[in-house]
């Protein structure tokens, strides 16, 4: 199975603050709605709790808690091992899509990163890992907005 790994960050390395994005830049989002439409997300629970179900999208969510769902679209996993077996036997691809420990704890296994970076320093209690050095930027474009941000494709070595 295919992995990416989506997420907006700001330039120094926020991703969030508490449960939620501190920022509101037009058009970023849609760069993820685009990009996610019909794929399975992996997601924390509490990143899953704070974005809700967006439509045409299939959820495996990472929690600690014993949790079954009744919406054939969110499955919920021990583990993030236990999601990426079980994910493999049900698509080639998935989107990993937050929050900060799952990130964190797939980065290295993601194929590709989709990163959308907002150009201002923000604060925050959640941070993106660093990309590691065995990716290599393929593509960036620069976008004007309330917020500029530059959207940028890493490719794994």
């Amino acid at each position: 199975m295919k992995l990416s790994l989506i997420a907006a960050v700001s330039e120094n390395g926020i991703i969030g603050s508490g449960m939620d994005i501190p920022w509101s830049v037009k058009g970023e989002q849609l760069l993820f709605k685009a990009l996610t439409f019909n794929q399975w997300l992996i997601v924390g629970r509490k990143t899953f709790e704070s974005m809700g179900k967006l439509p045409n999208r299939k959820y495996a969510v990472i929690t600690r808690a014993n949790i079954i769902s009744d919406d054939e679209r969110v499955v919920y996993f021990s583990s993030i091992d236990e999601a990426l077996l079980s994910l493999a036997l049900l698509t080639e691809h998935a989107f990993v899509s937050g929050g900060g420990e799952i990130y964190k704890a797939l980065i290295n296994k993601a194929d590709t990163l989709h990163i959308s970076t907002v150009c201002t320093a923000i604060e925050g209690d959640v941070y993106f890992p660093s990309i590691p050095e065995d990716y290599h930027k393929v593509f960036e474009q620069r976008f004007n907005s309330n917020i500029d941000y530059f959207y940028r494709i890493w490719q794994k070595d």
